[in-house]
């Protein structure tokens, strides 16, 4: 009784660092947005350049995100996530105490080049080590980080920017990581043999090279298709959130921080929500959160132009479209064979990436092109159509046995074998 109470208490702690890391990174990745002016002030240069910040977290984080992931994989799970969440440290510390712009810049991409790294460890472990049936949302609970970030770490990193100094909002983040790699440090299983850590046990041959088999792996690449889809389809609305309520609904310039309170209340219930649908049903769960997001935007699009409707709509696409978050992940780690989790995760996310910036671009291009704004939301649909229709396509082809799990696989979600086996 007491070893398991030690197990789950040590368990329970992991996790708290998971979500700690989870939410330093997220963040990270999105206070300088809200800080730009104060950048560009402090380092004398134009909040055009200052931007080049942004771009260089995230233009780093896709690209670089899985080559790093697949070329460390053969690394042990705990030296590889202890290792990147002191490099992470190091690089918000170099942001932080940055005197010149290409210091800061140095830091945005040291940290970006393990962001991937670091959420999906923490997502494979935390799938790993979850009670049988509940793997959703234990990867619920890393996204969950991220979903808070949005709603409370991005403005008090804005505020602390604002009032003490640019710098302040890079401190918090090292703070944050440095709560975290302790955590990590103390509770992370050891691994269990030398340079162990193939996330899903497979050759141990030590060529990154051997970490491509089964990239085609058609369950695989339709389901990293559905998140880069759904990804677009939400957030050509999101990104574009303020115009469009204001300009496109006549809402109150003035109540838009309040909505996006509300908008972030709801992605962290959706969030929580898609775990729990997702654990023992992950299929089932993907195409039901997709669809429901598809049906958000068709519905937001019919009552565009109306303030209250509207408002509430889009609160529930930020329910909706969070929701997707765990079956998704849990989808293609747990059809990752030939490939580690691990890299599997690292395509979803530069997938996800690769969905934020079509979805800039496109609904940048229906701003310009004197558009009603408040159809906004048709730009989006055929996104959202065509993520749902794939999702649909796993389902049949699950049905007809064309899309059967590898043999020892849980279809529903267990993380492979090599990561952590226990906390």
């Amino acid at each position: 009784m007491t070893q398991s109470r030690t197990h789950e208490a040590t368990r329970r702690l992991l996790f708290l660092g998971f979500v700690i890391g989870a939410f330093a990174l997220g963040t990270s990745e999105n206070v300088v947005a809200g800080i730009l002016p104060d950048i560009a002030r402090g380092l004398h240069v134009s909040e055009g350049s200052a931007g080049l910040l942004v771009t260089a977290y995230a233009g780093t984080v896709t690209v670089a995100g899985p080559i790093v992931t697949l070329f460390l994989d053969r690394v042990g799970p705990k030296k590889l996530v202890t290792g990147a969440i002191a490099l992470y440290l190091a690089g918000s510390l170099l942001a932080a105490a940055g005197g010149s712009f290409a210091m800061v810049v140095a830091g945005r991409v040291v940290t970006g080049l393990v962001h991937t790294t670091i959420m999906v460890v923490f997502m494979t472990a935390a799938m790993r080590v979850a009670e049988p049936g509940k793997e959703a949302s234990a990867a619920a609970n890393i996204t969950l980080g991220l979903s808070v970030a949005t709603v409370l770490g991005v403005p008090i990193g804005v505020f602390l920017g604002q009032h003490l100094a640019w710098q302040a909002s890079f401190w918090l983040v090292a703070a944050l990581a440095a709560v975290s790699l302790l955590v990590v440090l103390a509770a992370f299983p050891a691994d269990e043999r030398p340079g162990a850590g193939s996330a899903d046990g497979s050759a141990g041959d030590g060529a990154p090279r051997a970490g491509l088999r089964g990239l085609w792996r058609p369950e695989m690449v339709i389901g990293i298709c559905v998140t880069a889809l759904t990804g677009m389809a939400a957030l050509t609305v999101v990104t574009y959130v303020a115009p469009f309520l204001t300009q496109g609904s006549g809402v109150e310039s003035g109540l838009i921080v309040w909505i996006m309170l509300a908008y972030g209340a709801g992605c962290v219930i959706g969030n929580t929500l898609g775990g729990r649908l997702a654990n023992g049903r992950v299929l089932q769960a993907m195409v039901g959160t997709v669809t429901a997001t598809l049906a958000v935007l068709a519905v937001l699009l019919l009552v565009s132009g109306s303030a209250v409707p509207t408002v509430i709509v889009t609160v529930l696409l930020g329910l909706a479209y969070f929701a997707t978050f765990p079956a998704l992940n849990t989808w293609v780690a747990s059809n990752s064979q030939g490939i580690s989790p691990n890299l599997a995760l690292a395509l979803n996310s530069s997938a996800f990436n690769i969905g934020i910036a079509l979805a800039g671009w496109t609904g940048s291009a229906w701003l310009d092109s004197d558009r009603p704004i408040e159809n906004l939301p048709l730009i989006a649909l055929p996104p959202a159509v065509l993520a749902a229709a794939l999702a649909w396509v796993l389902v049949r082809r699950r049905r007809t046995g064309s899309g059967q799990a590898a043999p020892g696989q849980d279809p529903a979600g267990e993380a492979h074998a090599g990561s952590p086996a226990t906390a």
